[in-house]
């Protein structure tokens, strides 16, 4: 005997109008494997892995990479897709630091162009906006800041290197990726073949399984075409050694060491050692069980920038204090000479700043208020010293990550689950398993960072630190987490493939999924049967109306947002 039901899964005593479908239990007594063989369509599959697959596949070559190998190129990979939520994290974060760039240096832009500095040295504003330049183009590698030898300070006062930073600008502006017509053509193909399934649906295939898996497993992927014209809108390096080289490229000056003859030169020249990606200089700490406990901050990539928000900060605070003190010194008139000289000298109007500038290592880092005697300047503030500011971009930053990740997977929840049969079922199940995971993986690297930045701290305090068995377990959190979070990510990764294969060959027409007996169970499952087109489209038009617009919304808003943060950059 056939058991009846209705829209609502509700039993029927006979075969009426209102006759939905059948139980789940009838189907697998009367379409079980035995009856009705399992067939594979090769023809269904290539063409939906063609159309609305591979678009998609394909505009992940366009996400921002460059690493320092090819396996963190592949983690890289398997983290922004494992993890949307990182991945809309780490751009957010760059944006938002560049932003305060923007605004925080203004009042330095602004001293730097009175009359006051103006007249007397009309280049440093040139200087400012180089170092602003590199600071903000610079993010996506972990960048070292040193005052041993009185580097830092040469390279901020000193006029001969006026060239060296106007060279680091030109070269970071030359290999800055652009908008390349691969772009261009991948994204075009990915959302034309999204808007293709969009029509098709809601035309001609209104409330029909195959199209929601479609429409749904397409909107999953949307979340790339923000986040990439976000990464490119934002700006990153097209290689991972190119700041590395343009910090490289060309000598700089350094102050001598006092005392120095009147007739000799202030300055030595050689390759400049103030601001190195951490690379050239590696710390080397013991690791946890063979792991490195540094975590992701020293690791190259714009998918890392998210481990970099502290000691980016440190490093933006630092510099910026210099100059600060510097412009301040230069308006007042305040001359930068030997020690051996008096300090009451006044600045020389009719001469070169580099006659007013030319004084020694001691006296040049105390002109822009940096201890000579510091040497390697501290990278990671203590907690009490990061700035609310600080805490208020990992709060924004975390609300687009959470916008963006359930922004996109939202609405493949909501496709599938409103599709006939209502219900969480294999489909709705698995988006909601990978948008869980995906969020997971977020949290679990963020707090593998915080206990990172905590380890960090207590070897930075003490250069001979004995490991106690509180330090020892933030070392193993700050592991656990981050291994942990990596590998969810690249299970994800494979999840999200998966699903999508499992879609388009059939394995989810099946009874079990069909029936949604992951969330209706054995008792309460049921699937359509005897319903036209007509009837299923007016059930399911508002949900997928629902979810497509408000996919479009979300892709829409996030990417204005990273515009709006990105659209003014000094040039």
């Amino acid at each position: 005997m056939v058991h009846f039901v209705n829209a609502d899964g509700l039993p029927m005593s006979s075969f009426t109008k209102d006759t939905w479908g059948i139980t789940i239990g009838d189907c697998y007594q009367y379409c079980n494997t035995e009856r009705v063989p399992y067939y594979f369509n090769f023809r269904v599959f290539s063409a939906a892995f063609t159309n609305f697959l591979l678009p998609w596949l394909a505009l992940t070559a366009q996400l921002p990479y460059e690493t320092s190998t090819p396996w963190d190129n592949l983690l890289s990979l398997c983290l922004a897709v494992g993890s949307p939520a990182l991945a809309t994290y780490s751009l957010t974060l760059t944006i938002l630091n560049r932003y305060s760039l923007r605004t925080r240096w203004h009042s330095l832009h602004q001293t730097a162009l009175s009359r006051a500095v103006y007249d007397k040295y009309s280049d440093f504003t040139t200087r400012i906006k180089a170092i602003q330049y590199l600071l903000q183009e610079a993010q996506q590698v972990p960048l070292r800041a040193s005052q041993e030898r009185g580097w830092l300070s040469s390279l901020v006062v000193g006029p001969k290197n006026q060239a060296w930073w106007r060279n680091v600008q030109r070269r970071l502006a030359r290999t800055k990726r652009g908008v390349t017509f691969s772009l261009v053509a991948q994204i075009t193909a990915a959302g034309v073949a999204w808007l293709f399934t969009v029509s098709n649906g809601f035309i001609e295939g209104r409330g029909d399984r195959l199209v929601a898996n479609q429409l749904g497993s397409g909107t999953l992927w949307l979340w790339l075409i923000p986040v990439i014209m976000g990464w490119i809108t934002v700006g990153t390096q097209v290689g991972s050694d190119s700041i590395d080289e343009a910090l490289r490229a060309d000598v700089a000056y350094r102050a001598k060491e006092p005392p120095i003859g009147s007739e000799t030169s202030a300055t030595d020249k050689g390759e400049q050692r103030a601001i190195v990606v951490r690379s050239v200089t590696n710390l080397e700490l013991p690791g946890w069980f063979g792991a490195d406990i540094m975590g992701d901050e020293k690791k190259e990539g714009p998918i890392f920038n998210y481990a970099r928000v502290f000691t980016w900060w440190q490093l933006a605070q630092t510099i910026e204090m210099a100059l600060t003190v510097t412009v301040n010194n230069i308006a007042t008139g305040q001359t930068c000479k030997p020690a051996a000289e008096k300090a009451t000298v006044k600045w020389n109007h009719e001469g070169r700043p580099e006659d007013n500038l030319a004084g020694d290592s001691f006296t040049t880092a105390q002109y822009c208020g940096l201890d000579l005697t510091q040497g390697q300047i501290l990278a990671y503030p203590e907690w009490k010293e990061i700035a609310a500011h600080v805490w208020k971009r990992i709060v924004i930053a975390s609300f687009v990550a959470i916008f963006v990740q359930w922004g996109t997977t939202g609405p493949s929840i909501l496709i599938a689950f409103y599709t006939p049969t209502k219900g969480v079922g294999c489909r709705t199940a698995a988006y909601l398993l990978y948008g869980s995971m995906a969020t997971l993986v977020w949290l679990l690297l963020q707090a593998s960072m915080m206990f990172s930045h905590a380890v960090m701290l207590r070897y930075q305090r003490e250069h001979r630190y004995q490991r106690t068995i509180a330090h020892a377990v933030l070392c193993s959190l700050a592991v656990i987490t981050r291994l942990l979070g990596k590998t969810i990510a690249v299970g994800n990764t494979i999840w999200l493939l998966l699903t999508a294969l499992l879609q388009y060959t059939g394995v989810y027409d099946r009874c079990y999924c069909r029936g949604n007996q992951t969330g209706l169970g054995l008792e309460r499952g049921w699937l359509v049967l005897f319903k036209p087109e007509d009837d299923l489209a007016n059930y399911a038009t508002s949900p997928w109306a629902g979810g497509v617009a408000m996919s479009i919304l979300v892709c829409f808003v996030s990417y204005l947002f990273f515009w709006l943060g990105s659209r003014r950059s000094p040039k």
